[in-house]
């Protein structure tokens, strides 16, 4: 029922597939809606909202249209961090184990600052006690 369209190889894949001249824009477009939709697949997986998601069902979370998520979604399933059930407007996207690792790089980015330890939860001889939370041994 999943199918695996396209794996990726960091090649052939052209961001500026839609033609015309970019200084680079496209394409640090296509990685920043990479990562957050990555990143929320990966949340609501990992939440147990929803292991998979259709187009529309991420427009609440990513505030865009549902046409412009799904080529996002289909440019990732082509690029290999998607698999894909059904097609068009049923389609329903999952992580597979690269989109995986992706969204939980991209989630943990995003949310660094918050799911860090809490300064002194550490103990009495963390050197964050001289030099601040950011000196604190434990790992976020």
């Amino acid at each position: 029922m999943w199918d695996r369209v396209g794996l990726y190889v960091g090649k052939g894949v052209d961001p500026m597939a839609s033609g015309g001249t970019d200084d680079g824009g496209a394409a640090l477009e296509a990685l920043r809606w990479r990562d957050e939709i990555l990143g929320v697949l990966f949340w609501l997986r990992g939440e147990g909202i929803m292991p998979d998601a259709a187009a529309s069902d991420l427009g609440g979370f990513l505030s865009a249209d549902p046409w412009m998520l799904r080529d996002h979604l289909e440019r990732l399933t082509a690029e290999g961090y998607l698999d894909r059930a059904a097609a068009g407007e049923d389609a329903r996207y999952r992580l597979n184990d690269l989109g995986n690792r992706e969204g939980g790089r991209a989630f943990a980015d995003d949310f660094a600052e918050l799911t860090g330890a809490a300064h002194g939860e550490c103990g009495p001889g963390c050197s964050c006690h001289r030099h601040g939370p950011g000196a604190c041994k434990i790992p976020a």
